[in-house]
């Protein structure tokens, strides 16, 4: 299972990584301003919440490799496509 951290200290609440996710792992903490790992167990791995974060809060750990390397052909093919 993927393990994930918010650097409480980076995140800005801008809640980006919580829109963005489609499993809804995340929450925004409205008392703190911050964002939650609220469903860890249903994160894919798929890291656009790490990709679209602008203070780079997010970590995220026990990623398998090959599901890793999927990920970035996929986003390497996209992006070939639109440039």
């Amino acid at each position: 299972m993927v393990k994930i951290k918010v650097d409480e200290g980076a995140c800005v609440g801008c809640g980006s990584c919580v829109e963005d996710c489609p499993n809804d792992v995340y929450e925004l903490d409205s008392e703190h301003g911050k964002t939650v790992v609220v469903n860890e167990k249903d994160c894919m791995a798929c890291l656009s919440c790490h990709e679209i974060c602008p203070s780079q809060a997010l970590e995220h750990n026990d990623i398998p490799v090959a599901k890793r390397l999927y990920i970035d052909r996929k986003v390497n093919q996209v992006i070939n496509k639109i440039l």
